[in-house]
């Protein structure tokens, strides 16, 4: 009878145990939802949280996980939208408010963690001129985006995009995994923004920031309908920015005062100079034209009257501040998106409905738009634009359009 050497134990093999257990090359007991080895080091157990892959056309994303130390070829991929039952796994003070936000799993795919890296080193520093602004997007909002998956989602799908700017050859996969994080991280995030809680304040400012970003780079195809609506009402990217309002009135003071306070600090300043009397009074001399046509298109009596004259005294402003002298090695997004913040949704309606002093209105905007086009992800989005309104406008109207036009094809915009 053979007998078994002292200091070695025996037990039968685990052919059909979690994957934590395999790698690890340890027994499994099998016990599911979560084998007591994953219950007892507080990991997510494979039995639990099964690896899925949104599928996606341009590349192969659908590899079995493994481990990070494994070849590149078979990167595995993030997960994160698959339930799981959380009540063994440890408890996450930190977010009392969001039990339906899974964290990340286990493993990390390399080329994610290449995108990461990437934005630390490169991304952060293209989303602001500001230092001050460029360290937080460089330190902080990957630390909030580790206790909010959806925000690190976000953050790796806008890199993705930056990558693929800056490499051609490697264009169609950045894409691809960009679509695949955002779409991951909508998914898990837009449900909450109905129901906001002071404590999310921070992930749901940077998560409709860096949507709005997304939704500006990522590139478009012929046919699109209007950049700012789809299919007849306002865009998803144009409704989460102009929350981003009711998102730091939510916050209140913890958040303007908070980890994100830099920002809050820099945006009052361009406040102030939005608000300063000298703004509407260099903007107005490029408006004059629009007045005219405005007093003599829409009479006093309708209602639209003073929609279109509050509209253009805000746009008075932003162009006042967009196109003065000196502005263009200081402008921020802040400076020119102001503008999409402060027009009324009547004004909104009124574009919606492609109502001919509307879409003039936005026309002249666009010239603003083009002076932060030194910022890759704002490259070409005047002319769309442009191109998009001229394709609605009334033939008749269109000799309005012929200053903004001038200013999009001849101004030359530098990078920082």
């Amino acid at each position: 009878m053979s007998t078994i050497p002292q200091g070695r134990r025996s037990h039968r093999k685990s052919r059909t145990g979690c994957l934590q257990c395999k790698r690890r090359k340890v027994k499994c007991d099998e016990t599911q939802p979560h084998c007591r080895n994953c219950n007892r080091h507080g990991v997510v157990c494979s039995f639990a949280r099964p690896l899925t892959v949104p599928s996606t056309s341009q590349v192969d994303l659908a590899e079995s996980p493994r481990s990070i130390s494994g070849p590149e070829s078979a990167e595995p991929v993030m997960a994160s939208n698959t339930a799981q039952n959380s009540s063994s796994l440890p408890s996450r003070p930190s977010l009392p408010s969001l039990p339906m936000v899974n964290p990340f799993s286990s493993t990390l795919a390399v080329f994610d963690l290449e995108l990461l890296h990437h934005y630390t080193t490169s991304t952060c520093y293209t989303l602001s001129r500001s230092p001050a602004v460029q360290t937080i997007w460089r330190d902080v909002a990957p630390r909030i985006g580790f206790e909010m998956p959806p925000v690190l989602h976000t953050i790796l799908a806008v890199s993705a995009l930056h990558l693929g700017h800056s490499d051609e050859s490697r264009r169609e996969r950045c894409l691809a995994h960009a679509q695949m994080h955002h779409s991951i991280a909508v998914k898990e995030m837009v449900p909450l923004v109905s129901s906001l809680a002071q404590e999310n304040g921070e992930a749901l400012f940077l998560f409709t920031s860096l949507t709005c970003m997304f939704s500006c780079a990522k590139p478009t195809k012929a046919g699109d309908f209007l950049v700012l609506f789809e299919q007849g009402t306002l865009s998803e990217w144009a409704r989460l920015f102009r929350g981003t309002t009711t998102v730091i009135q939510s916050g209140g003071e913890s958040l303007r005062n908070g980890r994100l306070a830099p920002i809050f600090l820099n945006g009052s300043y361009l406040a102030a100079a939005h608000r300063a009397p000298q703004a509407l009074e260099h903007g107005r001399p490029h408006i004059w034209e629009l007045q005219e046509m405005m007093q003599r298109e829409c009479p006093l009596h309708l209602p639209a009257r003073k929609i279109y004259q509050n509209t253009l005294d805000e746009l008075a402003r932003t162009l006042g501040v967009a196109l003065k002298a000196d502005a263009s090695w200081r402008l921020e997004t802040a400076d020119v998106f102001r503008w999409l913040l402060d027009v009324s949704d009547d004004y909104l309606d009124l574009l919606r409905q492609e109502a001919p002093i509307a879409l003039i209105i936005f026309g002249y905007w666009c010239a603003c738009v083009r002076q932060i086009e030194w910022m890759w992800w704002m490259e070409g989005l005047s002319q769309r634009f442009m191109t998009q309104l001229l394709s609605v406008l009334d033939p008749k109207y269109r000799e309005w359009l012929w200053w903004p036009q001038e200013i999009i094809n001849t101004t030359h915009v530098t990078s920082p």
